[in-house]
């Protein structure tokens, strides 16, 4: 989440600081997933990428991501975010609290 974050206001040096730092914690503590070994994929990408081959691979990682959303071993991922809801918004390019609501008012009917 706290990637994510820094991605969203636009902190790009100290991300890809933060990049390697927490993937090597991770990698040591050997307690990675695969939604966030997909992530950190993303992530390490999106600076090689211009602005304008983003979507596809907002895109890429959507698809990447929707095959881990019913394995019990990778839910924990999904919890702390919701990165499905993140990812939609920045394909369609609406706010993520509008996905968010849009999918709690499909779910109350």
């Amino acid at each position: 989440m706290h990637l994510i974050a820094h991605y969203e206001l636009g902190n790009f040096d100290l991300l890809e600081y933060l990049i390697k730092s927490v993937y090597r914690y991770m990698a040591k503590m050997e307690n990675l997933s695969k939604v966030e070994e997909a992530m950190f994929g993303f992530l390490r990408r999106s600076f090689k990428v211009g602005a304008a081959a983003l979507k596809p691979e907002f895109e890429k990682l959507l698809a990447e991501l929707r095959q881990f959303e019913g394995n019990p071993l990778e839910t924990r991922a999904f919890v702390y975010l919701d990165v499905i809801s993140w990812l939609e918004s920045k394909i369609s390019g609406v706010n993520v609290q509008d996905v968010i609501r849009q999918k709690f008012l499909l779910g109350r009917r």
